[in-house]
């Protein structure tokens, strides 16, 4: 028997997630939309979103796509308080006016 060297391979690396900012902002962006939270989320992933564009050249759809998702989010909550706002309000100063209230 011939004492012959073994060949082994090592595994070659993965090319795993190297822009975790834009993946966190994507998720966030879209949870946001999808379980209708309310202002924390969205800032959040708005922010990761933009400092994923600004240090992860990689991430730069996915941040894209976490920041417009966040600023959908916003601004339907924000026109949604506005509409709150309006209609509470509203009726506040409707019962403030002699006359009118019921």
């Amino acid at each position: 028997m011939t004492n012959q060297p073994v060949q082994t391979t090592a595994p070659t690396p993965t090319s795993g997630v190297r822009s975790p900012l834009a993946v966190w902002s994507l998720v966030l962006g879209l949870a946001s939309i999808g379980f209708g939270f309310t202002f924390v989320v969205p800032i959040a992933g708005l922010v990761l979103g933009i400092l994923s564009r600004r240090r992860e050249p990689e991430g730069r759809t996915m941040a894209l796509v976490g920041i417009i998702s966040s600023v959908v989010m916003l601004a339907g909550t924000l026109i949604a308080l506005a509409i709150g706002v309006a209609v509470v309000g509203g009726a506040g100063l409707l019962a403030l006016i002699p006359g009118t209230a019921g």
